[in-house]
């Protein structure tokens, strides 16, 4: 999927239960980033199971809806839901108020939202209906969330069956980890997701038990809203030297399949890159990448190219340790994808995100990326992305 910054004015709830004593929910991850373009979970919902698209750079999650007069995409998958007015959400409830940050309108009928991504926009309506989530019990629960009627130029994922996303932002009382936690259902509003350069991984909503090598930053409080963001900056590095010109503000989000970088560090990146190619590469066009080479044989794997191209390295200041920066390691295999025999580079730059960096999916594999809002802390740590754990409660439908 391609990399979004949501700005949001209205958001939804998404609510799954499980017994009081459960310190976290473990969810299996599906998809992969080429040439799926994103990750997914799969829950019922109403009836019907969904699969939904893991974004931890925006709050809302919604699904694709089918309504009279649907404009945009009107197809998924999966059965469209089909929306029952006796489900709307009205304008003066006060999540509808709350989500939408107005006193609501007396004769309002229904709680209408908009998303602004960077490749479209979704607008819904916020419903409620039966969630099921298979447990120790079967559970059903009657909670909102966002019912999407038309989608301009946006949708979660290009190759993959994807019907909508599972918001996971930061900042938000209506979020999914906020709601569970206030629901008794996890102990801690924390997020750990681990995605497999193999394709797969998992969510962790909840407590993770993690190694003590965990590289820990500071989390903005202050950040935009749904994001992500350490409250230091970042300082960009290339085979071990500094390409950067100034601090960097970076912003984590599962949703973006890639990474974006700025224009200055981008430039500095893609010329670092280039002036470092081995010389049996050479550039080839291609109508999704900006760069891409071709071998003298066909690569089947990124494994065939990784000796090929250096490290990339983000440090960000102090950490946890007086005097430490944590490090955000990024080998070839967390840029680059495999397309077609050829090898194609996985950062670029976006005009719309200004002297914002995001570190998407790719960047994020193999490596658990933890997300601690009871402590005010993002880390992570290389990972084989098993998913050991000694109370797992599998969400498979």
């Amino acid at each position: 999927m391609a990399s979004r910054m949501a700005s949001i004015t209205g958001v939804l709830l998404l609510l799954l239960v499980v017994p009081s004593s459960s310190s976290h929910v473990k969810f299996d991850l599906h998809g992969n980033i080429y040439p799926g373009g994103c990750i997914y979970v799969s829950m019922r919902i109403g009836d019907q199971v969904y699969n939904l698209d893991v974004d931890t750079g925006s709050v809302l999650t919604w699904l694709q809806c089918h309504i009279p007069n649907c404009e945009g995409p009107c197809k998924t998958q999966h059965p469209l839901y089909k929306l029952k007015y006796d489900k709307l959400v009205p304008s003066m409830d006060p999540l509808c108020v709350e989500l939408l940050q107005h006193p609501g309108n007396p004769e309002g009928s229904t709680c209408e939202y908009s998303i602004d991504y960077v490749k479209g926009v979704s607008h819904g309506l916020l419903i409620r209906d039966k969630f099921t989530l298979p447990i120790a019990r079967t559970a059903h629960h009657i909670i909102p969330f966002g019912c999407g009627y038309n989608q301009q130029g946006f949708k979660p994922c290009q190759n993959l069956p994807v019907d909508g996303i599972i918001g996971l932002g930061r900042g938000s009382s209506v979020n999914l980890a906020f709601q569970l936690k206030k629901q008794n259902v996890i102990k801690n509003d924390v997020i750990s997701h681990c995605i497999s350069i193999r394709g797969g991984g998992f969510l962790f909503i909840g407590d993770y038990k993690h190694p003590n090598n965990v590289e820990w930053v500071t989390m903005d409080r202050n950040a935009e809203h749904g994001h992500y963001s350490p409250v230091l900056l970042g300082e960009l590095f290339f085979n071990g030297k500094w390409i950067s010109e100034k601090p960097m503000k970076v912003v984590f989000d599962s949703g973006s399949t890639y990474t974006y970088f700025d224009r200055q560090p981008y430039k500095a990146t893609e010329d670092a890159v280039i002036g470092s190619l081995h010389k049996s590469l050479t550039t080839v066009r291609d109508n999704e990448f900006k760069l891409c080479w071709k071998g003298t044989k066909i690569f089947n794997s990124v494994d065939d190219v990784k000796p090929l191209f250096k490290p990339i390295f983000l440090t960000f200041g102090r950490g946890g340790a007086k005097g430490h920066k944590a490090t955000l390691d990024i080998p070839p295999e967390n840029y680059l994808v495999i397309k077609d025999g050829n090898v194609c580079f996985g950062i670029s730059d976006h005009p719309r995100l200004g002297e914002t960096n995001l570190i998407g999916a790719i960047t994020m594999q193999e490596r658990t990326v933890i997300y601690d809002n009871e402590a005010g802390r993002i880390g992570w740590f290389r990972d084989s992305c098993k998913g050991k754990s000694g109370s797992v409660i599998p969400s498979r439908l």
